[in-house]
């Protein structure tokens, strides 16, 4: 009995016998590589703030924790399908700094001030055309803030149903969406 338990232990610790070699064990990956992960918010790729969100990829920037309130990717970028959608950040935004979105309004939302909310304020921009038939536009909205914020919410003024075969219900488009420092 003494002797199977020792067996069992050298098994256990990779070791067949008295006087053998280890078990070759396979070698660790490197720590420097990269892990390609996907999670709930796709395939994820580098971005810094200002480099931004770019909505027509898959995925979204590493530094993306959390998204609420949009629809999937499409070629030319995503929709927000809900009144309120948010963008929560792992690293807080800029004391000061410009919110730069690209993109446009359809149907009811067109010439529709949009809001944005960050930390206590909220402000607004509108997208005066429809993406689809003329260029995509670029908002500028600035903000300061004393304290790390680190959601920034958009506000759509109502969602709509772009045919009846169609049952989405859609907000604003979005192609990118970009923090720059002042």
């Amino acid at each position: 009995m003494k002797r199977f338990l020792v067996a069992i232990s050298f098994a256990l610790l990779g070791v067949s016998g008295c006087g053998d070699k280890p078990a070759p064990v396979a070698p660790a990956p490197p720590a420097s590589a990269a892990p390609t992960t996907t999670d709930a918010l796709g395939p994820r790729y580098e971005a810094t703030l200002a480099e931004g969100i770019d909505f027509r990829k898959p995925g979204y920037p590493r530094n993306v924790l959390d998204v609420r309130g949009m629809s999937g990717s499409e070629p030319w970028g995503r929709w927000t399908d809900s009144t309120e959608t948010r963008f929560t950040f792992s690293e807080p935004l800029p004391n000061s700094f410009v919110l730069e979105i690209t993109g446009g309004a359809v149907g009811p939302n067109v010439g529709k001030p949009v809001g944005v909310k960050i930390g206590g304020q909220t402000k607004s921009f509108i997208f005066s055309a429809d993406p689809f038939k003329t260029q995509p536009e670029t908002q500028s909205v600035e903000f300061t803030s004393a304290t790390p914020v680190y959601t920034i919410e958009l506000q759509t003024p109502q969602l709509w149903r772009p045919t009846s075969a169609d049952s989405r219900e859609l907000g604003i488009a979005l192609i990118a969406l970009r923090v720059i420092r002042k």
